[in-house]
């Protein structure tokens, strides 16, 4: 059984530095496709989409750094 992350577990992984550029990655991405998709632009909102895979990238290195989610150390006893 896991157990949830406490609050200070959550506000220390809030504040990493590679969350910025993360979050920056993730609105460009999603503010291009919007875009390009509204303005009937596919080269513009294809060319967003190359943002989304970095900031999920860098969200993975916040995540795994930090030992939050499927990243968390096992709490299980080995036998």
């Amino acid at each position: 059984m896991e157990f949830p992350p406490s609050a200070e577990e959550v506000l220390a992984t809030l504040r990493s530095r590679l969350l910025i550029p993360a979050v920056v990655a993730l609105g460009a991405g999603i503010g291009g496709v919007a875009f390009g998709l509204s303005h009937d632009d596919v080269v513009t909102a294809l060319g967003a989409l190359l943002f989304v895979p970095s900031a999920l990238l860098l969200f993975g290195i916040v995540a795994k750094r930090r030992g939050v989610g499927p990243f968390a150390p096992s709490r299980r006893r080995p036998n």
